[in-house]
């Protein structure tokens, strides 16, 4: 079996979309050249709620938010989001 971080690179290199699970529940990313620039400029002014929403959409973050969160939790999901796309966490 392939590293995550090699099957990510494949995808991202490929244009495909990247999954990853999370807390039992399977989430899509685009590869990170698709990203909005509104995600990076959120991530960059520190409000990574919005950045995770912009990048997960409100389905998917309506899924997420779906159980009671925290910090935390919304610091692992971008960290695996990021890790699914193939780039390194904060």
């Amino acid at each position: 079996m392939k590293a995550p971080q090699t099957q990510a690179a494949r995808a991202e290199a490929a244009g495909q979309l990247a999954q990853f699970v999370y807390d039992g529940e399977t989430y899509t990313v685009a590869p990170t050249t698709d990203w909005d620039l509104d995600a990076l400029a959120a991530f960059e002014d520190g409000h990574i709620l919005t950045a995770v929403r912009l990048i997960l959409g409100d389905a998917q973050m309506k899924t997420f938010r779906s159980k009671r969160r925290t910090i935390g939790d919304l610091n692992d999901l971008f960290e695996a989001a990021q890790k699914a796309a193939g780039i390194s966490g904060n």
